[in-house]
């Protein structure tokens, strides 16, 4: 994916490296810990099946567009399932599958809402949408830091899972706070 989108490069493990650690914070055993990393790099890999043209928009998308991007999901679990033997993938479909489902229910492809929508999901949303946020795109740049992390607090227990957010929140800032810059990574 990162090669196919230069504008995402990287992209697939920041959220990786972000899930792990919202994984960690939440006391996550270290093989489920694992298998939500690799479930997090894996998230956006049904976005092969999005064309060029619609994946590499320079600007707002239309309608359209935005439909067969909401596809990519779906795509990525299909993919997965190609994937021999049948059971290898078995752990990383839910995560593919539902990091675009919102906490109230408003987000896709299954509308799934609170503790419905998967574990792997509920925090590869958190991750994904910082990442999103903070990253440059050609049509936008990426916002601050504390913009990025004032927007997930007023999107918890709507768009992201409050726990999960909130731990990510706050780690955050802990780390802001000892290295004295809100622009720095999470080390």
């Amino acid at each position: 994916m990162d090669a196919r989108d230069k504008y995402t490069a990287g992209h697939s493990m920041r959220v990786a490296e972000y899930s792990l650690m919202i994984g960690k914070l939440s006391g996550m055993s270290e093989e489920q810990a694992d298998l939500l990393y690799k479930s997090a790099l894996l998230h956006d890999i049904g976005k092969i099946g999005v064309p060029d043209e619609v994946l590499l928009k320079d600007g707002k998308l239309s309608e359209e567009e935005f439909a067969i991007i909401q596809t990519h999901p779906v795509l990525g679990e299909s993919i997965l399932l190609q994937i021999e033997p049948m059971d290898a993938m078995a752990d990383f479909l839910p995560g593919v599958r539902s990091h675009h489902e919102r906490y109230d229910g408003k987000g896709y492809p299954d509308g799934k809402a609170g503790l419905e929508i998967p574990l792997f999901g509920r925090i590869i949303a958190v991750a994904d949408a910082f990442d999103a946020m903070t990253s440059d795109r050609p049509y936008r740049n990426g916002m601050s830091h504390e913009k990025a992390l004032s927007i997930l607090e007023e999107g918890k227990g709507t768009q992201w899972d409050p726990y999960f957010a909130g731990l990510f929140i706050e780690e955050w800032r802990r780390k802001e706070h000892l290295h004295g810059s809100s622009e720095r990574g999470v080390s």
